[in-house]
């Protein structure tokens, strides 16, 4: 098993592509923290999925719109865990809007949650992780949508090309210390927040899969996989880059 002995802190890791890296890692061997804003119900069964694994388990809410609790929330990880190996950021804030109709706020609360509070994140790991002399591996999932424009997309394409070009400065200045930093860009992916736009408009949801090279949405474990490549010992010579996962959808953009 690829992170035998590691220890994993995945934010937004209750549901979703977060939930799918949280039991990637556990397969893997590594005991893992998730964060989750809401939806304590959904922390709970990924507990228990994770458990069933022979892996130890801790989920721990935290609403990163509040002040401070990005700050709190990775204190009581180090509280949970005496050292950490591994921080997956995937906890997101997704909003679509016309450029035109855009408010300042909306803006600017996309880049705090989609940037600003990946980097507060990583700043606090890479400061234990440095004060240890310790190496470990930085995971950002970002979206193709910070590749490329889509209309209607500002808001969330501005803000994971803003956490893209943060995972390449993070590389440049942690990989002196043997701290990697990578990210994860996918396509659409089978995930709860899909499910009402795949129920009510399947036409619609086959045209955007039809789009895709491979025929078919990602899922989780898609995500999750690469996620574990990325944390683990295989990657040792491998920073600074942000991977799609789409089934080659960006190479086919319509």
């Amino acid at each position: 098993m690829q992170l035998v002995t590691k220890k994993a802190i995945v934010t937004g890791g209750n549901q979703g592509i977060g939930n799918g890296i949280a039991i990637a890692l556990a397969k893997a061997g590594a005991d893992v923290i998730i964060q989750y804003r809401a939806a304590e119900d959904k922390a709970l069964a990924t507990l228990d999925q994770i458990k069933q694994l022979g892996r130890k388990a801790h989920a721990i809410q935290a609403d990163f719109t509040e002040e401070g609790a990005a700050e709190n929330f990775m204190q009581q990880c180090l509280q949970t865990f005496a050292e950490v190996d591994v921080l997956i950021n995937c906890a997101a804030a997704y909003e679509r809007g016309e450029l035109l109709q855009i408010k300042p706020e909306t803006f600017a609360w996309m880049q705090k949650i989609n940037v600003e509070i990946p980097l507060r994140l990583m700043q606090i790991f890479a400061r234990k992780l440095i004060a240890c002399n310790k190496p470990g591996s930085i995971v950002n999932i970002s979206s193709i949508a910070g590749f490329r424009p889509i209309t209607g997309s500002s808001l969330n394409s501005c803000s994971k090309a803003g956490l893209n070009m943060l995972t390449q400065c993070a590389a440049l200045e942690l990989g002196p210390y043997g701290i990697r930093v990578n990210g994860i860009a996918p396509g659409q992916t089978e995930t709860e927040s899909n499910q009402p736009y795949m129920q009510q408009d399947p036409e619609g949801w086959m045209r955007v899969i039809n789009k895709i090279p491979l025929r078919r949405a990602g899922k989780p474990i898609d995500i999750g996989e690469l996620a574990v490549f990325l944390a683990s010992e295989q990657a040792s010579w491998l920073t600074g880059v942000t991977i799609p996962v789409d089934g080659g959808m960006i190479i086919s953009w319509q």
